[in-house]
């Protein structure tokens, strides 16, 4: 995390002020992103550690903020979610 502290620190700050607006900020823009998909690679507990009914919640919470993008677009969205959730 020393590399993209900043940049953390500036997202979960965001969320914790803004939100879903931030989170939606974060998936559409490419650095933040980025660093996001870099930290669920270096998580404990990945996607499919969750239970059945977590993943599911994650998906559909996806789907429902980004219906017209592809399987694995709202994957990486899911794994964004879960680092922040992590993270916070």
């Amino acid at each position: 995390m020393r590399e993209y502290a900043p940049i953390i620190e500036m997202c979960l700050l965001q969320v914790h002020e803004k939100k879903e607006d931030a989170i939606k900020t974060i998936c559409n823009c490419k650095v933040p992103s980025h660093v996001m998909l870099v930290e669920y690679s270096k998580l404990k507990i990945k996607l499919e550690d969750l239970s059945i009914d977590e993943k599911k919640q994650l998906w559909d919470y996806a789907y429902n903020l980004y219906p017209n993008r592809t399987s694995q677009e709202r994957l990486n969205v899911c794994k964004i979610i879960h680092t922040i959730g992590t993270l916070l």
